[in-house]
Formats: structure tokens, C-alpha cells, sequence
């Protein structure tokens, strides 16, 4: 009986082992930037086999294009043998379901509305990747940087931040998004709290009078939008000279450690 037992617990054990690396994938394609920038940031990127052409990494190594941000060519994808495709909500739900009709494997993340989703999905990634130990490793100092950085606000501070991530038409970060998060966890207060579609108006804003506004740089476009922001010499983010910009890159598609690089960047000029 003592074998029997100890024999099935080794079958349990194998087949535990058996399963756990058959979820490694040798071949991935990454249809979003942000999954692309987590692969390279575990160092992965030997098993990224196509991505986006929006894809800064995987552009530049020269790993074979297969989308745009939105279109994808199914057919492209299927001859690079796929063990796992990741894909976001902007793919198109029936080149989802084709390239699963193929037989192949599909990952889809939604976007996260947290910092913690963020790490949930970096963490996924990682067990694909055959990186988990890694991704986990990787969280786990960021939390703890994150914790660290928290320690500078000023008690009893509360800025009241307008994000803007858009200019034409004015758009802004909405609870339960990610973008949100940067300004909870930079200790601000979003203006926007009472809007779910993001679209605000100028005048909106004027009256809610942010004591800081926050631009991802458009280009030209951010530079003239904190221009038109510092025409309204009323305006307490003028006043307090807090209109300022973040990095596109690290700020609309960040993974555990651009996040809280957007975060270091935010209290340090809030509070400066």
C-alpha cells in the first residue's frame, strides 16, 4: 500500500511537470506594443517570432511584421507557427476567432484598468514565456520601489490632476483605468471623476481648475496644448507652474517598470 501510494503520488508529480511546460510556448506573436515592450523586458524576445509595426522593439530587431495597430494578416501569422498569439481588444474579434479556427492559440487581454492588472497580465506573460520566476522577481522589486516612492508625498497633500491624453477632441484618464491609477498613486486627485467616456470639454476643466495638468506629449500638439493651457493665467495649474509632460510610450502602454517610472516622474514634479 505504501508503494501503491508513493508510485500514484509520482504519476501526480510528472504529470503536474508534464502540463506545467507544455504552457511554454517556443513561438510567439504579439499583436499590441505593450505585450511586445513585457516580452523584451524578461527577456524573451528570442520566441517573439512577429509582432505590430508599432512595436519599437520588435521593429528594430527585425521580427516579421504581421499587424497593424488595428488589421491583422491572418496569413502571415499562421506561417510563422504560433505556439500563442497574444492579442488585446482592439483585435478584431473575427481574426480572433480565425486564427483559432486555424488552431491557434489565443491569449486575449483586455486593458487593464490598474496597476495590479498590469502585473497579473506581465505575470501571464511571463508563465508562456517560460519567464514566470522572472516576471514575478521583476513585480516584486517594482511593488516595493512603488511602496518607497509613496514615502515622498507630502501628508495631507491632494492636488487635483487633470490627465490629458488627447486634444482634439480634449480627452482625459476616467476611473477604472490604468491612467487613472498614475494619478492615485502619485497621491492626486482626478478631476474626471464624474465622466466615463473620457471626452471633457475646455471649459469643463476651467471650472474644475486642476491645481496640476498632465499632457502626454503629443509632438507639436503637446507643446501647443500646455502653451493654450498657460494662456489662463487664472487657472491654478498655471499659477502653480505644474502643466507639464510624460513620455507617450511610457505612459499609454507601460508595463510594471515604465509604470512606475510615469509614477517617480509624476510625484516629483507635483511636489517639487
Amino acid at each position: 500500500m505504501h508503494y501503491f501510494r508513493k508510485y500514484a503520488l509520482l504519476i501526480v508529480l510528472l504529470l503536474f511537470t508534464i502540463i506545467g511546460h507544455s504552457q511554454v510556448a517556443g513561438r510567439i506573436v504579439s499583436l499590441a506594443p505593450s505585450v511586445t515592450n513585457m516580452i523584451y523586458l524578461m527577456g524573451a524576445q528570442d520566441k517573439l517570432v512577429g509582432c505590430t509595426n508599432y512595436c519599437l522593439e520588435g521593429v528594430k530587431d527585425k521580427k516579421s511584421i504581421v499587424a497593424s495597430a488595428i488589421e491583422v494578416n491572418v496569413e502571415k501569422v499562421l506561417l510563422l507557427k504560433p505556439d500563442i498569439v497574444f492579442a488585446t481588444s482592439l483585435t478584431k474579434p473575427s481574426v480572433k476567432d480565425a486564427m483559432k479556427n486555424l488552431g491557434i492559440k489565443v491569449i486575449a487581454f483586455k486593458s487593464a484598468t490598474s496597476y495590479d492588472e498590469i502585473c497579473e497580465q506581465f505575470i501571464l506573460i511571463g508563465k508562456y514565456a517560460g519567464k514566470e520566476p522572472l516576471a514575478r522577481k521583476i513585480v516584486k522589486s517594482q511593488k516595493k520601489r512603488l511602496d518607497s516612492l509613496r514615502l515622498f508625498i507630502p501628508k495631507g497633500k491632494k492636488p487635483k490632476i487633470f490627465f490629458e491624453i488627447g486634444a482634439k477632441p480634449l480627452f482625459t484618464a476616467v476611473p477604472n483605468t490604468f491612467m487613472n491609477d498614475f494619478i492615485t498613486k502619485a497621491g492626486g486627485v482626478n478631476i474626471a471623476t464624474d465622466i466615463t467616456t473620457g471626452t471633457i470639454t475646455r471649459e469643463n476643466v476651467l471650472l474644475k481648475n486642476p491645481d496640476a495638468i498632465v499632457i502626454v506629449t503629443m509632438g507639436i500638439v503637446g507643446i501647443e496644448e500646455k502653451a493654450t493651457w498657460e494662456k489662463y493665467t487664472t487657472l491654478t495649474a498655471t499659477k502653480n507652474g505644474k502643466i507639464f509632460t510624460v513620455d507617450p510610450y511610457k505612459s499609454c502602454g507601460p508595463n510594471p517598470v515604465t509604470f512606475v517610472d510615469v509614477v517617480e516622474e509624476l510625484i516629483t514634479k507635483l511636489y517639487k
